[in-house]
């Protein structure tokens, strides 16, 4: 199976490049105001009125003028879509590049508009080149550099992993063959982002322009501290699901948390929305395919005040980080429960019953006994989870 990755390649070597991403966005900041008044969003007759002007008046390539009218006319149909109509500016010095015009790969090396670059990166792709982008940050010249990759097909055989996601805790896994655990906690990163929004609320009282430029840093910073631990996170997790022989890991199901936390004080409510879960299973999703492991979501309605033994459901079993269960008296790690009770539904799901009775636990041996019913007839089944 074939998909597309990229990876980010710092290169030298190129003096027209520095003044054609210029170039590109004053155009693009030239022609929008023109589109935005006339709403022309056909990109053909855009460039069959303003191609010869692109080229003039910002020596631009023909490539780069035909793909100024794409860029704007998407950007506008999209506002349309959205119901969000404005005037589009553009801020962000990045243009495309179109593979074997633009940029293109011989025997003498990698070319940019016919100059010979030179690329930095400690694993560059061999693989198929693919479109790519050109970005300027501070002067330097990076090349996102889209490639094509094999990856296997998903195994059909193996262990079941669940995946419990926290703001305390941002990983808390378990798997179906043994008792080894994975957590992975957020301290570090919740400690980080407090520190930058602490020092933000600071600058921010001082008002002046200066301190207006050092806000965008920090938000910035903050950015790639949290893309950071999100890839060292997910690289574990990736890690602990190869080493037990897993065939899917499952998550849950979080796109509805943040219309749930409006009900909450407003300090949760600061962390839920800014709790970045969906990044998280995101970065875990691709790095598991490379691995041919697969990846589901479940319903995560009480994970961690189910019980894995009686399934019994109330708010008083669980307490701070502590499971304890008020009906049958079973205790636990709270977010190590719930990822057994994600794995355990998942199960259910996969079998295709409708639970009617709990799912009883003895830990020691491992085995599950699941009360189902399908087609009116009670099955027990007997399977490792």
């Amino acid at each position: 199976m074939k998909v597309i990755r990229t990876t980010k390649i710092k290169i030298k070597g190129s003096n027209k490049a520095p003044e054609i991403i210029k170039n590109y966005l004053l155009a693009l900041n030239w022609l929008s105001p023109i589109a935005f008044d006339s709403k022309e969003m056909n990109a053909n007759r855009l460039a069959k009125a303003y191609y010869p002007a692109l080229r003039e008046k910002f020596s631009l390539p023909s490539q780069l003028a035909c793909s100024i009218c794409k860029h704007i006319t998407a950007t506008y149909q999209a506002a349309k879509s959205n119901k969000k109509w404005k005037l589009a500016i553009f801020k962000n010095p990045t243009l495309p590049l179109v593979w074997k015009r633009d940029f293109n790969k011989s025997k003498k090396g990698v070319s940019l508009w016919g100059e010979t670059i030179s690329m930095y990166h400690p694993n560059i792709p061999q693989n198929t080149w693919k479109d790519s982008k050109l970005k300027l940050v501070k002067n330097k010249l990076y090349l996102i550099l889209c490639y094509e990759k094999e990856v296997p097909e998903p195994v059909q055989k193996g262990s079941i992993v669940g995946v419990d996601s926290g703001i305390k805790r941002m990983l808390v896994a378990s798997n179906s063959s043994d008792n080894k655990t994975f957590f992975f906690s957020g301290g570090k990163l919740n400690h980080l982002r407090k520190c930058i929004r602490q020092r933000r609320s600071k600058i921010q009282a001082v008002g002046t322009r200066s301190a207006h430029r050092l806000l965008q840093r920090l938000a910035h910073r903050e950015r790639a501290i949290t893309e950071h631990l999100l890839h060292v996170a997910s690289k574990a997790l990736t890690l602990y699901a190869v080493q037990s022989n897993a065939r899917v890991v499952v998550f849950e199901d979080l796109s509805n948390i943040r219309e749930a936390s409006l009900k909450k004080g407003q300090d949760l409510r600061e962390k839920v929305c800014r709790w970045p879960y969906a990044g998280m299973q995101f970065k875990a999703g691709y790095k598991l395919a490379e691995k041919g492991i697969g990846t589901e979501i479940v319903n995560p309605a009480y994970t961690s005040q189910e019980c894995p033994r009686c399934g019994h459901i109330a708010n008083g079993n669980r307490t701070g980080l502590q499971f304890q269960c008020v009906s049958c008296g079973h205790r636990g790690d709270a977010d190590l429960t719930a990822s057994k009770n994600i794995r355990s539904r998942y199960i259910l799901r996969e079998q295709g019953f409708r639970r009617i009775g709990s799912v009883n636990t003895l830990e020691k041996s491992g085995l599950v006994v699941l009360e189902m019913i399908a087609h009116n007839s009670v099955i027990c089944s007997g399977s490792q989870v």
